[in-house]
């Protein structure tokens, strides 16, 4: 079973510093570090060293960057035959990251700008012959909807992170099998209010009302907690609680993308919603516990590991 990944590809570039700077303040960053990134290609990465079969779809600069993201597919063992060189340059983020792990990111889309519903249809082939059809916000809303339309015209699966969140007309809602977001994008997609307190005890009991406000009719939408785990509403009503992983968290930077890389990988190989979102969890907690994103993402055998010697 192959899975089709609507990519992004941004050069990751962050700073490490004690506490993360107020507004219109300066303060002193006690590291940096560069990385391969964007939430498409850890997602196609993260997949792909669990041992899925991963068709990578995304737009790169005529720059070193770009170059460099090849190489590293390359070398990862990932088929590039699908990406493209759009425009002069890739996506480039800047992260910064608190001493307890918290963030704040700002991203250039570059080419991932460029992609167009016009690019999606000359994967039609591809898209058709997958089991899985996945994205994110990081790309142009109309490249997602056209490549989902085409993955239903065909039976195919779909799994969207709506990440970074936007508002958009609500037609990927039908479109969309598996739905997984982060608390604050969940807040916003459910038009919470800002001073809305919401415990995962709150989440366990709102989610259904919330999902039929929404118009959810999918078959799993996931709402992810960070340190206090994650919640799972089933197509039939059922709601799943589980408790994160316990960890030292470095840097919490990709630890949504390692979880759905766990979900996908669970699911496509046949395992419940609750193995699935054990799995998740724990590919997540791999990376929150180290430092980097792309390097530190799991294979199956440092999944395994993990859940053998970690008690909850």
């Amino acid at each position: 079973m192959s899975i089709f990944v609507i990519g992004s590809f941004m050069h990751a570039n962050f700073m490490e510093m004690e506490r993360l700077p107020a507004a219109g303040e300066s303060v002193v960053a006690t590291s940096m570090r560069a990385e391969l990134g964007g939430k498409g290609l850890n997602l196609a990465v993260g997949m792909h060293r669990l041992g899925a079969r991963v068709s990578l779809f995304l737009a790169a600069g005529h720059d070193a960057a770009g170059n460099a993201m090849l190489d590293r597919l390359k070398v990862e063992g990932v088929c590039a035959s699908h990406v493209l060189r759009l425009g002069e340059y890739s996506g480039y983020g800047v992260g910064f990251i608190g001493h307890n792990g918290a963030n704040v990111i700002a991203v250039f889309p570059g080419a991932n700008a460029l992609l167009s519903a016009a690019h999606v249809e000359q994967e039609n082939a591809a898209i058709a012959s997958a089991s899985w059809v996945c994205s994110q916000y990081e790309v142009p809303e109309d490249v997602t909807l056209r490549a989902f339309e085409i993955a239903k015209q065909h039976g195919v699966k779909t799994y969207l992170n709506p990440s970074p969140w936007r508002k958009s007309e609500g037609k990927w809602l039908g479109l969309t099998d598996v739905l997984v977001a982060n608390e604050p994008e969940a807040a916003a997609m459910f038009d919470l209010a800002e001073t809305e307190q919401m415990t995962p005890q709150l989440w366990c009991s709102r989610l259904p009302s919330l999902a039929r406000t929404l118009g959810w009719k999918g078959y799993l939408l996931v709402v992810t907690l960070a340190e206090f785990g994650c919640i799972a509403l089933e197509q039939s009503g059922n709601i799943i609680f589980q408790p994160a992983w316990p960890i030292r968290q470095i840097d919490a930077t990709g630890a949504g993308d390692a979880f759905g890389c766990g979900l996908l990988w669970s699911l496509i190989n046949g395992l419940s919603v609750p193995e699935a979102l054990i799995n998740a969890n724990a590919c997540g907690a791999l990376l929150a516990a180290s430092a980097g994103c792309l390097d530190a993402l799991p294979t199956c055998q440092q999944l395994l590991a993990f859940k053998e010697k970690t008690q909850f």
